[in-house]
């Protein structure tokens, strides 16, 4: 035997669900349908939570959600809740959402822009292999010291055993453009836009190359391309007025 009544259906196992659509009063249909996910609460509380652990959050936010799921979110009308999926996916998800993540560093909301960089920045760091990491570390270690050819060497070897990860090539185009290899920087920047067309910072990498090689306009284009992707990365709005400061954009 069952009953309906006040928008409850409860069947012979004693369960009880929500039959709003068929029965219930038009409020609790409302404040339904305007409820937030669970996932909003979930970011805000971190938020909150200066010391939060970035580990708890992300096995909360996998006991709700998959990350099949967060990618659905990231395209919800409501603000909040794009960019708590940004951040949730962030947390959990994987490089293969670097790129829906990318599409969201043009959202008409700064902070889901935000959320979308810092979460595409969060993947790329939790899916290097311990290797990976500490090499990076070295290199970036080298080249404070201006230890250049060790710095060099070092970011071949990445390279080669990362298996075309963009951030591999563009640190690498950092090291050769310290290095004055101009041509070879900017092989390693087109490289870096080719697995990841929406890194800005590569963008501005190649910008610069082409600046000290006197082809402004095309130094020009880039730090535009760069602002059309992430239009909050202060550096390629520096870049663009300096060059135009110099008078010599052709």
């Amino acid at each position: 035997m069952e009953s309906i009544a006040n928008g409850i259906r409860t069947d012979y196992s004693g369960s009880c669900r929500h039959y709003l659509l068929i029965v219930a009063p038009f409020e609790i249909v409302e404040k339904t349908m305007s409820r937030l996910p669970k996932l909003v609460e979930f970011f805000n509380a971190c938020l909150s939570e200066r010391g939060a652990s970035v580990a708890f959050a992300a096995v909360q936010v996998a006991a709700w959600y998959t990350p099949a799921t967060l990618f659905r979110l990231i395209g919800a009308s409501k603000s909040q809740v794009r960019m708590a999926a940004a951040w949730g996916l962030g947390l959990i998800g994987d490089e293969m959402h670097l790129r829906p993540l990318g599409h969201m560093l043009r959202d008409d909301i700064r902070g889901v822009r935000l959320a979308a960089d810092e979460a595409r920045r969060s993947i790329l760091f939790r899916t290097q292999s311990p290797w990976h990491r500490r090499t990076a570390e070295e290199v970036e270690d080298f080249l404070a010291s201006s230890e250049m050819e060790k710095a060099s060497s070092l970011a071949d070897q990445l390279v080669e055993e990362t298996e075309l990860r963009s951030d591999a090539y563009l640190l690498r185009a950092w090291v050769r453009v310290c290095n004055v290899q101009w041509d070879a920087a900017i092989e390693d920047c087109k490289k870096t836009l080719t697995i990841d067309p929406f890194c800005y910072r590569a963008c501005v990498a190649l910008g610069q190359c082409f600046w000290h090689q006197n082809r402004n306009a095309a130094a020009r284009e880039c730090f535009y391309e760069s602002m059309r992707l992430y239009p909050d990365f202060e550096p390629a709005h520096v870049a663009l007025r300096m060059l135009y400061g110099s008078n010599s954009v052709v």
